[in-house]
């Protein structure tokens, strides 16, 4: 039988023939997808997967769908955790995010910890002063920057973590749903990259308007 690698490479030299009238079609993407079309691939419950009628659709429509799934898929986790996380000594995903940062923190002035979750300040300071009210956070001064506070996971606060391990494993099962190990593992460091780039802006540049953001992070 003809090893992996062989196979690839006759895949690969097919996928050459097919484009030979159109050399700026030779891409990992343009070969990815031969290869999509070629296998038909379908996840085991039947559901085709296949991406082979999306080469037609341009970047912008692409993007504008990319957009759109993110935003639904985000609505989706929303209400799962609606459903589950008022029954758990954390009331909300938002809290719960909050929390499972100061588990790897010593401590985090206020403002660190917001950025950190992507919040507008008084959305954030909200948070954390409901934290704070149940015991889950302290606050203590900033001894290097006396206008900043400070604030500290407290033993009550780890318990409430650790108490909602069934409920996030749940709901981390439900968002990921059918998805491949494979698939899984790509769309992680999808969403990681970005994660990154939209991280740098959030920190660097939010205080700009849209279109000088595309200006900035966004030339070609």
């Amino acid at each position: 039988m003809e090893s992996t690698l062989v196979q690839l490479i006759k895949q690969y030299e097919e996928y050459k023939q097919s484009i030979a009238n159109d050399l700026q079609g030779d891409s990992l993407t343009g070969f990815l997808l031969f290869m999509n079309k070629r296998l038909g691939k379908t996840g085991d419950n039947g559901i085709d997967f296949g991406i082979s009628s999306w080469e037609n659709f341009n970047r912008q429509t692409l993007t504008e769908m990319a957009s759109a799934f993110i935003g639904k898929m985000g609505r989706y986790v929303d209400n799962y955790a609606r459903k589950a996380m008022p029954k758990t000594q954390v009331a909300s995903i938002e809290e719960f995010t909050y929390l499972i940062v100061m588990l790897q923190e010593q401590s985090m002035t206020k403002s660190e910890l917001i950025n950190h979750n992507a919040h507008q300040i008084t959305t954030g300071t909200e948070i954390i002063k409901r934290l704070i009210g149940k015991g889950y956070l302290e606050q203590t001064d900033d001894l290097r920057d006396k206008r900043s506070v400070r604030v500290s996971i407290t033993d009550k606060g780890r318990i409430a973590v650790y108490s909602t391990a069934s409920t996030t494993k749940s709901l981390s099962t439900i968002a990921t749903g059918i998805l491949s190990d494979e698939e899984l593992l790509f769309l992680v460091n999808t969403l990681r990259k970005l994660d990154d780039f939209h991280k740098e802006i959030f920190q660097e540049s939010k205080h700009l308007e849209l279109d000088e953001l595309v200006e900035k992070h966004l030339k070609d």
